[in-house]
């Protein structure tokens, strides 16, 4: 019995099937990789920008508007840990009324904050990019979006798919 190829089946090599290309050298597809470069982007941004705005930014007296508690319990391993959605709002100096959320985590009756008058900071240039004072501390969380951040921006840049 004749083998497969010599029957008239041609003889496939699996290393280069792909356009001749090994698949080793092969580009991945490039939406993919700017999207996750984007992504990666946004995240660094974010968390570059955050800790940063109490040095680039104005300071505002805000209102923290609604406190709203999300969903049950967080499945944490220290129990009675909720998620709280906190909406604020502040004034700039043109009048205009800006309104701004955040997520906070809490105990079963109590986000850790109150309603009321809490400090604001905001880039004058565009006021929509926005933290309470709480939350542009440099902590272990922003390390976390910036490292995350510059390695999907790395992962997205080599763009060669591993075989």
């Amino acid at each position: 019995m004749e083998p497969a190829h010599a029957q008239g089946i041609p003889k496939i090599n699996l290393r280069t099937a792909n356009n001749g290309m090994p698949k080793a050298h092969q580009k991945s597809p490039l939406l993919p990789r700017v999207v996750v470069f984007v992504v990666g982007l946004l995240l660094t941004i974010y968390g570059a920008v955050i800790p940063l705005l109490p040095f680039i930014g104005e300071r505002a007296s805000g209102e923290i508007t609604v406190i709203r508690r999300e969903l049950g319990d967080r499945q944490d391993p220290r129990p009675n840990r909720y998620s709280y959605s906190v909406g604020y709002e502040f004034p700039l100096p043109d009048g205009r009324i800006i309104a701004g959320n955040t997520k906070t985590i809490g105990s079963a009756m109590s986000a850790g904050m109150s309603r009321g008058r809490s400090g604001v900071y905001y880039l004058p240039a565009l006021p929509y990019v926005n933290a309470l004072e709480k939350d542009t501390t440099f902590d272990f969380g922003k390390i976390a979006l910036l490292a995350a951040g510059i390695l999907l921006c790395f992962a997205s840049s080599r763009g060669r798919v591993k075989s």
